[in-house]
């Protein structure tokens, strides 16, 4: 209605004959003469066109060249509409004069005027009325003196065909002088027809690419003169995309590589360098129109007498079918090497010939100082949608001159992208002009949308890099307002980055702006599984005053969630025959990652280089597939290397061939026999942590020859007799075939390489063996190819022949491949399991028992259960050892690898009593003191450890292991105590009374055991008139007590007797044997004191009464010596 409303104003203004025209026009149009034609009739009164114009756009102010970007661009999506119209044969002329085409972009920049005066001025760009259904990103025609966007940056020679002046002027014009030096009816000129050129344009800001893409710009390649020595256009023009969470500075490697891709281009020559890929590169398309973009040879490619091209990395291996000139080929996305450089990746996804596709193939017309020019070839670019956050891969069309030329599925895009464009030449050339850029996305977004990303910048492999807790995590925030209104108060809203700064907080209609914020991980925003999801959203306020919030956007990174300390335990039984079952314990765990274990690692290869390693696997040879899986395990380890400490090298390789005859030479040599030429079984480097030097050595290599594994292995011995000390040993060994010295199955090259094989095994090192021949199986033993395969790796440590297996099982050691993907898979899956851990290493457990126990037996033991109960098989000396030194009494177990996940390990002993605690818990009346057991210390059933009273079983143990590369020492990590009990036996003592004396109030009894007093007890009568004691006595080796009572009165006589609990008859006497016994028995001592009287008083007794009896008889002869003296002195009286 509005365009309607347009026109009739200008009719009327423009009187009689205008409205005429009008009238033809609305006839022609009816009529289907094309819209062209009728765009002429209305562009006839330039004045009352630009009156209308100007009325329309009064809120807006343009300049000229903005008004001429906005006629290409219109200009060029229609072109491309024509141009798929004409592909799908429904127009009936797509040829139109310069003057058509020109009355035909002025009619499209009337219509964007129109759209534009009703809506916000955009920064940076709005969109000018198209009938795309999404949201226009970026507008770019390239035909002004400037560029239309500050994010633009050149390279090279790159320029402005409209510039007259200044950086964007072009200084090279061979075949594009006479369109040079107009504003408004310029190009991008890449290249001109000059030798040996140059060039890219870069767009550093990033667009949102999860809405899908829709790019369509024209292109120009061609020649108009015989300019230089060759006249063959070269090379193309490439259009490429790189993350939008990292700056993009630079193109890649010109030439062959279009400026996207790494290169080399004598392969493993000398004679030049590998130039670097775009950094950050996700998406190459080229339009390649000599056709060394779709070329991609696998290293170590022969070409003549040289080393082939290498266009791509190393680790791409061979493309089979290169389209060649006039190919639209896609590459993939870039990968850094081990020294942190762009030389990897950029493998060829698909590629197709477009020379029967497209008329005159990729060239294109000349280029004209037209505005309106349209000698040149649309581009329409389509990337589909990410269709859901699962998703991992996104649809791809190219289309060319309005023709589907290329589809393909690609890895999924970075939420947001920057892009470029760059041609080069060579020897051969080609003017290369790019026009009229418009980049939508495929579904229109949202009013405010959100893009959340690590920063590149400062992790360039952030989608692969595992974080530690602790670490500082830069994310960017890309933040668009694709409404049509401003917002204001735009914030980004992270619950876990407090401080989010953003470049402005007010947003105009279809502008954007890029936030950053850093946060800091903590161990418990690792889930179990090593992820880390971080979710933030943005808000802004629009002119109304409404709250306008964005999708969600959320980025995942992987970390490592820290292991812990191990559970452990330490728990006791008590048997019945009063011995104990002691178990102490510890599980191994999983870490949700996996980190560079501390332990260096000494590696050699051992690399089957026989003649039929030249045969097919999949699309590349043998040899090929080998190369590059092995470059890519040198790749990994020179990372580790370089993660690690200065002087140190964590990780080591030699490298061993085997085809023919043996040298003891070091190298990489070949012999003649007759008109052949075969590899020598040599050691070609011994152990080193050269890694580049090694991968020039593995690309050099050559197939030829037989299958002599048994040198192989013969040298592998030798490499490995260098190996560190304290390095685990690995051997690699791969092989396409059965063991030969000729064409057959030889079983003594087998034995012999398998007796080498048993001696690197003894000697500590782990041997894996690779097969990729037809029917390798390591499931299977049925074949002689397959036992051999076993015998020569760990599966079987013991193996002396590939016929005698001996004990083992398939414990993973034997892998096959079928194809150069899998054999990669298989070297990376080794290299981690040998160089990285996630779990517990370097574990031991140390035990001393107490002086209150001794070993009651020697069945001490290891052993191993899965999480199920299910056991698990351990050998001594190749998983654990297990030492007990008598003198110390202390166990010591050390487990020689990483405890497995969910498998508890125990430490298993039986302990008795020793005489020490029969004879403390005696000497204590019974009594353990203060000890208890500690919690959680009662094996299953059992009740007498936790919280109970008794002597602890051990003296100290402790638990030392490695985790998350932090050595943690056995002190730090003590186990809990379990308690024993013990019995006692029970001297029972009783005295009886004999006779009507008088009886003390008590008596004291010593009880000796030995010449020592073990007690001394008072005895008195109790209630019931009993006069007993008990006195507790250690159970266990045999023991002779007396028992005396030493408070004797002189009117009784003691007597003992005594007897054993069980015996029928008390025997006579106060010495008691105890026999050896760790039961608990009563011992029965009756004192027996019977009455006496004065004259049958016995001179014995104490000292004291032993002096009253004398001093009585002197005493009572005095007495009698008197009373006689008294009758004398009477009688001789009575005389007188």
């Amino acid at each position: 209605m509005k365009r309607a409303c347009d026109e009739w104003q200008a009719v009327r203004k423009g009187g009689l004959a205008k409205r005429v025209i009008a009238a033809l026009v609305a006839v022609a149009m009816l009529g289907g003469l094309g819209y062209a034609t009728a765009s002429t009739a209305v562009a006839q009164d330039d004045t009352t066109q630009q009156q209308a114009q100007q009325t329309e756009q009064s809120a807006k102010t343009t300049s000229e060249s903005q008004d001429e970007k906005t006629s290409d661009s219109e200009a060029t999506s229609k072109k491309a509409a024509a141009d798929e119209a004409a592909a799908d044969g429904s127009a009936e002329d797509t040829n139109t004069t310069d003057a058509d085409a020109g009355v035909e972009a002025q009619n499209g920049a009337d219509e964007t005027a129109v759209q534009a005066a009703n809506e916000q001025a955009a920064t940076p760009v709005a969109d000018g009325g198209s009938s795309e259904s999404g949201s226009l990103l970026l507008d770019e025609s390239f035909k002004n003196s400037t560029f239309g966007d500050a994010n633009w940056t050149t390279a090279d020679s790159a320029c402005l065909t409209a510039a007259t002046s200044g950086s964007l002027k072009c200084k090279n014009t061979q075949d594009s002088s006479d369109i040079q030096g107009e504003n408004g009816k310029g190009y991008l000129q890449l290249t001109d027809n000059s030798e040996n050129q140059k060039a890219a344009v870069l767009y550093n800001q990033p667009v949102i690419s999860k809405s899908g893409l829709h790019v369509t710009f024209d292109y120009y390649m061609y020649q108009t003169s015989g300019a230089g020595k060759y006249t063959t256009p070269a090379d193309g023009i490439s259009f490429f995309l790189t993350d939008g969470a990292a700056t993009l500075s630079k193109a890649g490697t010109s030439g062959a590589a279009l400026g996207y891709a790494t290169s080399d281009d004598d392969g493993i020559g000398d004679s030049s360098k590998r130039g670097e890929g775009v950094a950050q590169g996700v998406l190459g398309i080229g339009f390649d129109r000599f056709g060394n973009f779709s070329q991609q040879n696998a290293t170590g490619t022969k070409s003549g007498s040289s080393y082939a091209r290498v266009t791509g990395g190393e680790d791409c291996g061979q493309w089979q079918d290169p389209k060649g000139a006039n190919s639209v080929t896609v590459r993939g996305a870039g990968k850094t090497d081990s020294d942190g450089n762009w030389n990897n990746g950029y493998c060829i996804v698909a590629s197709k010939n477009v020379s029967g596709e497209v008329t005159d193939g990729l060239d294109s017309g000349k280029a004209t100082k037209s505005g309106d020019d349209n000698n040149g070839k649309s581009v329409d670019i389509t990337i589909a949608p990410v269709t859901d956050d699962s998703a991992t891969t996104q649809h791809l069309t190219v289309k060319i001159a309005g023709k589907t030329v290329l589809e393909t599925d690609i890895d999924r895009l970075p939420d947001s992208v920057k892009f470029g464009f760059s041609a080069s030449t060579g020897a051969d050339h080609q003017v290369q002009l790019i026009r009229g850029l418009k980049v939508y996305s495929v579904n229109k977004l949202n009013q405010l949308d959100l893009v959340k990303s690590v920063n590149k910048d400062t992790y360039p492999d952030a989608d692969s890099h595992t974080f530690n807790v602790g670490d500082e995590v830069p994310y960017t925030f890309v933040v668009r307002n694709s409404g049509t209104t401003t917002l204001s108060k735009v914030v980004v809203n992270d619950p876990n980055i407090t401080d989010v700064s953003c470049g402005t907080g007010t947003l105009a209609s279809n502008q954007q702006t890029t936030c950053s914020g850093t946060l800091t991980l903590t161990e418990g925003m690792v889930g179990s599984e090593g992820h880390f999801t971080n979710t933030a959203t943005a808000t802004g306020t629009d002119t109304d005053g409404n709250i306008v919030n964005s999708p969600e956007a959320s980025v995942t990174i992987k970390a490592i969630k820290p292991l812990g300390a191990p559970e452990k335990h330490k728990r006791i039984k008590k048997n019945a025959d009063n011995t104990y079952t002691v178990n102490v314990d510890v599980t191994g765990a999983a870490s949700s990652s996996t980190i560079t274990t501390t332990q260096p690692v000494d590696f050699t290869l051992v690399l089957d280089v026989s003649g039929s390693m030249r045969e097919n696997m999949g699309s590349v040879t043998k040899l090929q597939a080998l190369q590059s899986a092995v470059n890519n395990f040198l790749d990994e380890a020179a990372k580790i290397n370089k993660g690690a400490q200065s002087g140190s090298e964590p990780v080591r390789v030699g490298l061993v061939k085997f085809a023919g005859n043996a040298t003891k030479k070091i190298g990489n040599k070949t012999y003649q026999d007759k008109w052949n030429t075969y590899n020598y079984s040599q050691i070609v480097k011994k152990l080193t942590a050269d890694t580049d030097g090694l991968k020039n050595e593995v690309n050099k290599l050559t197939a030829g020859g037989a299958t002599r594994a048994d040198y192989g292995f013969q040298h592998a011995f030798t490499v490995m007799s260098e190996a560190r000390t304290e390095a685990k040993k690995v051997v690699i060994f791969f092989t396409d075939g059965k063991p030969t010295s000729e064409k057959t199955f030889d079983g003594k090259v087998a034995n012999d390489a398998v007796e080498y094989a048993k001696q690197l095994k003894d000697s500590g090192a782990i041997v894996y063996s690779i097969g990729v021949f037809d029917g390798a199986n390591p499931a299977s033993t049925a074949t002689s190819e397959n036992k051999f395969m076993h015998a020569v790796s760990s599966n079987y440590p013991n193996a002396a022949n590939y016929e005698d297996l001996s004990e083992g099982s398939n414990a993973g050691y034997y892998k096959t491949a079928t194809d150069a993907s899998g054999l990669n898979s298989i070297f990376e899956e080794i290299r981690k399991s040998e160089t990285t851990t996630y779990g517990f290493t370097n574990v031991s457990i140390e035990d001393t028992l107490s002086g209150y126990v001794e070993l009651s037996d020697k069945n001490y033991a290891v052993t191993a259960k899965d999480a199920n109960g299910n056991e698990v098989t351990l050998e001594e000396g190749t998983d654990y050892t297990l030492t007990y030194d008598e003198s110390a009494k202390k166990f010591t177990v050390v487990f020689q690898n990483m405890l497995q996940d969910g498998v508890t390990y125990t430490l298993s002993y039986n302990v008795k009593p020793t005489q020490k605690a029969y004879d403390e818990y005696a000497a204590n009346d019974g009594s353990y003191g203060d000890t208890v057991g500690d919690v959680d210390t009662d094996l299953n059933g059992n009740t007498t450890s936790s919280g109970q009273p008794g002597f602890h079983s051990n003296e100290s143990a402790c638990l030392a292991y490695t985790a998350n590369n932090v050595a943690h020492a056995c002190s730090d990590n003590p186990y809990p105590h379990p308690v024993i009990q013990v019995v006692a036996s029970t001297l029972h003592i009783e005295k009886q009374w004999k006779g009507s004396g008088s009886r003390p109030e008590s008596v004291t009894v010593d009880v000796k055991c030995g010449d020592d007093v073990y007690k001394t007890v008072t005895l008195k009568a109790n209630k019931d008139g009993e006069w007993i004691a008990d006195v507790v006595i250690p159970v266990g080796e045999k023991k002779a007590y007396t028992v005396t009572e030493t408070s004797l009165s002189r009117s009784w006589q003691p007597s003992y007797q005594h007897k054993l609990d069980g015996d029928d008859m008390f025997e006579p006497g106060n010495e008691v044997d105890v026999p050896d016994s760790p039961n608990s028995t009563i011992v029965y001592v009756v004192i027996t004191n019977s009455s006496i009287s004065v004259a049958t008083l016995p001179f014995t007794g104490s000292t004291t009464e032993r002096q009253w009896l004398l001093t009585a008889g002197v005493i009572a002869a005095l007495s009698m010596l008197m009373i006689g003296a008294a009758g004398i002195w009477r009688g001789k009286k009575h005389l007188v």
